[in-house]
Order: structure tokens, then sequence, then C-alpha cells
């Protein structure tokens, strides 16, 4: 099937607009092969009317493949998702949201295209993304737990929860904020640079932009309402997730996962670098070749390692926006679901609301 004609059913069945669908995956990246599999995102307008009664959907998945095998190259598999849903996961900083928004820029990989829509992403790109780019750095993290003992995070973490550990045990039940003074010492004392006290925004919604007080570990942060208890456990939770390098290797290396890790850190980079995610990748050659298991497990390591040192602490600095511009985002919402529905004018002519 075309994905000029699935667009085509989709848009009957659910009186939707399609507005955009480029390939995805490795065909964006550049990292694919002859045997890759077709995998394409997409953008649709639920109408008002479905919105308002709320039967509108966020997403929409659709794979030629039924089999519950592995998709072969001659597989497709798309994905829709509504506009508003898409806005959402850009505020969050979601990985696939924002490697949509950037393919916008790629023209040989768009499969269907509304021109007027795609003028309207291009035009205001920088408003739809922010600094809230921790689930970038979340999945860099986890893969350098699951395969790395040797860096410096682990052993942060370990003598922390055992520090920390101790303190849970007298003060369970309390606010986490009433032991920053002493975790400010012992964070000062041990000279952590995984483990802080951090300020940032608790709430990303319309208008005054209000800070708390978090204590961060390993990119994950915690704010001071939680309790004690609850901090130990999670913390403690990390450190077990931390695999044995060895254990991990006896089962087999998941080097497409790392390909992943390494290609997202990547990005994270260029975007504080340059406010923009370049496709195809620039280093394709490389995590191509991570991908297809062509370096160590060692060196793969030691380069997330590395990017993770160097882009947290451009992070921290960077210049990004500390959030989206929402009311920009939400007049686009507004106005293309409007757009597409004529309940309003039905009812202002009915009930005379004008």
């Amino acid at each position: 099937m075309k994905i000029e004609q699935f667009v085509q059913e989709f848009e009957e069945e659910y009186n939707y607009r399609v507005v955009y669908v480029t390939e995805y995956g490795s065909k964006l990246y550049g990292t694919d092969n002859p045997n890759s599999d077709s995998d394409y995102k997409g953008i649709f307008i639920p109408t008002l009317t479905s919105v308002l009664l709320k039967r509108d959907i966020e997403h929409y998945n659709f794979n030629t493949n039924n089999m519950n095998t592995k998709n072969s190259k001659d597989d497709i598999d798309l994905q829709l998702f509504s506009i508003y849903k898409w806005f959402t996961l850009l505020k969050k900083g979601e990985t696939g949201a924002m490697d949509i928004l950037f393919s916008f820029f790629r023209e040989d990989t768009q499969a269907y295209i509304d021109p007027d829509f795609a003028t309207l992403i291009k035009e205001n790109y920088q408003r739809f993304y922010n600094k809230n780019l921790h689930s970038f750095l979340g999945y860099c993290v986890g893969q350098s737990k699951m395969y790395n003992i040797r860096g410096e995070r682990f052993g942060e973490l370990h003598s922390f929860v055992e520090y920390f550990n101790v303190l849970a045990k007298e003060k369970g039940n309390d606010k986490l904020s009433t032991v920053y003074t002493q975790m400010e010492e012992i964070i000062a004392k041990k000279n952590y640079k995984y483990i802080q006290l951090i300020s940032a925004p608790t709430s990303r919604g319309v208008g005054e932009i209000k800070d708390g007080i978090y204590i961060e570990v390993l990119g994950k942060r915690f704010l001071g309402t939680v309790s004690i208890g609850y901090f130990s456990e999670k913390i403690t939770t990390m450190e077990e997730q931390f695999g044995n390098r060895a254990r991990a290797s006896a089962k087999g290396v998941d080097y497409k996962a790392l390909s992943h890790a390494v290609r997202v850190i990547d990005e994270v980079e260029e975007l504080i670098d340059t406010g923009f995610i370049t496709f195809p990748l620039p280093n394709r050659v490389y995590i191509t070749s991570v991908k297809e298991g062509k370096q160590s497990l060692d060196d793969v390591m030691d380069y997330i390692d590395k990017k993770l040192n160097i882009v947290q602490e451009k992070l921290e600095n960077s210049k990004l926006p500390e959030r989206s511009d929402e009311l920009f985002m939400d007049e686009v919402l507004l106005d293309l679901i409007n757009r597409d529905d004529g309940i309003i004018t039905a009812l202002e002519d009915e009930y005379k609301l004008k």
C-alpha cells in the first residue's frame, strides 16, 4: 500500500486531515541499509466535533506485517499523531517528537505533506522546543547503566546510596527538603559531579514560571516534596539497575540500542550548539558502525561517557528556552482544529451567537 492510498483511507474513515508523513528511523537518520524496513511517522488534525465530544484519538498505528515476526525490507510501519499530542510531546522534549520536527527540513524523506502546514512549522520551529532534554539524556544514561560499571557515575551513586539509606532509616517519612542542608554538605565533601542540588521550574504550564529546589541524581530530578523514604527507594533501584557489564556481555550486547544512545547524545549536542538537528545525521557513519557491531564495547562506552559529561555541562549553560512558546502553540491548535470543522459556524447561525 502506498502512503497516499493509506492517507486517503484514513481520512475517509476518521474524517481527519493528515498534514504530514515522513520516513523515520534509519532512513531519516541516514543509517539504513538495503534490508531496512520502512518506518513512517506523521501528523493529523482532528475535527473540532470529535475533540469536544472526546471521541478523537491521540495516535494511530498501521503495519503491513501482521504475522508477529520481525519486519522485512518490504514492510511498512506507520504511526500518526494528532497535532495536540505531538505538541505535548515536543514540550516534554520527547525524542521522537523532536525528530519529526526537524524532519521538516529534509525533503527527500517526506512522503506526504501539506505545504501550508510545513511552512508554518519551518518558519516557527524554534518556538516548539525547549531546554527539557532529559528524555534524550535519560536514554543514554540508561545504556551506560546497562553496560558500564567502571564510570564515575556508578561510583558516585554507590557511595551516595550507602550514605542516604542510613539517613532514610531515621527520617523515612519526612520530606526530602528537610535534609537538603545535609545533602549539600555531603555533595561538597565528596565533590560529586553527577549528584547536585539544583533550581529548576516546577511547572511547565502557561503563566509565571515557578522554580523549586531539586536533587538531581544522574540526570533524574526529585522535588523536595517527596518523602525521604521514596527517594531512598528510587536511588536504590537506580543502583541495582546498573547492569554488571560482564553479565550483559554474556547475554549479548545490543549494539542497535547502543547506536541509538550515540545518536541521541549527538543530537542533543547539536541542538544545544546550533539550535538545530540535522538529517541525515552528520555522524551517521560512526553510528552505523556501532549499529553493525564494528566498534568495541569499550570504545562505544567511552564515547557515550565522554559525551554525557560534555553535553550535561553544555545543557546547564545553554541558552535554549526554558519552555516552548505554549501560547503560540495553543493559537496554532485552535486555528487548525477550527479550520477543519464547521461546528462553530453552525452553532453561531443556529443560536445567533455572533
